[in-house]
């Protein structure tokens, strides 16, 4: 009779833990409609809503509204509107500050590494010359503080003939200095409009390079400028003091390190991002091999779901976040392991805007919302 009452006993125990692993689901099935709406006025979904919830979200009363998002200093997070700047701060969703700021579509608004926000005015552009053009720069500090600068002069490369479409060279430092390539050279602009300092030509070998033919400009992340040219590299500090100048035969030769690799799962590996596949795969820095690889779902690509290269991005713990073209969100953890997906489903097409302020925080930008997602505190 004993010997019946453990056997039963046992069976129990096996019932209830295959019971228990019946019940295990993926953490994605797990969903919530939100406050928010997509183009259609039907709820956006949040998957995996047992580990994450909505903190707070923003939503113009305009169906035509749209945001572009930049990550500033200390937890702030800047949103380019339709016709205003507003800072906000990413913990609480209150609005720091705003400024009237038209959108540009024209030209790409700069972020420096020290948080500030430069912004070249595509409306007050005259040609004076096919190569250089005048125009006003406004300047947001992460302060809120705005100054502008008036009538810069600015060399660019133009690409048609009546000039309408141009490139110009622009960085920011981190001392809050703006570096731009003008008709008087290479100039380092202080933050009251003064001039800090002024190149027009960089020593190299036994000649001299003339900065009116750099064809790249920006910033490295210990804050020193890069100038490219098309066979060297000249970096300088944001005092104007030239640290190298390399030829890319030299720099192809050195080894890379992996502090110096962006889209990193901070774990051995980096991203790659493949619009055109509709994957992301994870490969390992040292052998170049394949970790993992996320793919669209065979149902999303037929319905004409593609990923977007412009919302990639990476947090301080290596997670990994990426948006498609009907607006969703999508974020994996270093090991490829699905950690929220925001289902917008938009009819129209709608790219959005995504700022992993930290491994816990996200801000995403979506057609006429502004939406702060967060990890639930176990």
């Amino acid at each position: 009779m004993k010997k019946g009452i453990v056997t039963l006993g046992l069976l129990s125990l096996i019932m209830i833990f295959t019971m228990g692993a019946a019940v295990v689901k993926n953490p994605l099935d797990v969903t919530r409609k939100l406050s928010v709406k997509n183009d259609q006025s039907n709820n956006i979904i949040l998957k995996n809503a047992a580990e994450y919830e909505m903190k707070w979200s923003l939503t113009d009363k305009s169906p035509y509204q749209m945001y572009s998002l930049y990550k500033g200093p200390n937890g702030l997070v800047y949103a380019q509107s339709v016709e205003e700047i507003f800072a906000i701060n990413a913990a609480t969703g209150k609005v720091i500050w705003r400024h009237p700021s038209d959108w540009q579509g024209e030209l790409t608004p700069l972020l420096g590494p020290d948080g500030t926000y430069y912004k070249v005015s595509y409306d007050d552009v005259e040609r004076l010359s096919s190569t250089v053009y005048r125009t006003n720069i406004t300047r947001f500090a992460s302060s809120g503080e705005v100054t502008t600068f008036h009538d810069v002069k600015l060399r660019v490369v133009s690409h048609f003939e009546d000039g309408s479409l141009f490139d110009l060279f622009q960085a920011g430092d981190n001392k809050g200095n703006y570096i731009v390539l003008t008709d008087e050279g290479l100039k380092s602009i202080k933050k009251d409009g003064s001039t800090n300092w002024r190149l027009t030509t960089i020593p190299f070998k036994n000649g001299v390079l003339d900065v009116k033919d750099i064809e790249q400009l920006y910033t490295d992340s210990k804050g020193n400028i890069i100038a490219d040219f098309e066979k060297v590299e000249a970096t300088l500090d944001p005092s104007g003091n030239i640290l190298r100048v390399a030829d890319y035969n030299q720099i192809q030769n050195e080894p890379v390190s992996y502090s110096d690799i962006i889209d990193k799962d901070e774990h051995g590996g980096y991203y790659v991002l493949n619009d055109d596949e509709g994957s992301i795969t994870d490969k390992d820095f040292k052998t170049g091999k394949q970790k993992w690889k996320y793919s669209l779902s065979k149902y999303e690509k037929a319905a004409g779901i593609g990923l977007f290269t412009g919302s990639f991005t990476t947090d301080n713990k290596g997670n990994v976040y990426f948006g498609a073209n009907n607006g969703n969100v999508y974020s994996l953890d270093y090991n490829g392991k699905p950690r929220f997906t925001l289902s917008v489903n938009s009819s129209q097409l709608s790219y959005p805007d995504i700022i992993a302020v930290n491994d816990h925080l996200t801000v995403i930008s979506v057609n006429n919302n502004i939406i702060c997602l967060q990890k639930k505190s176990k």
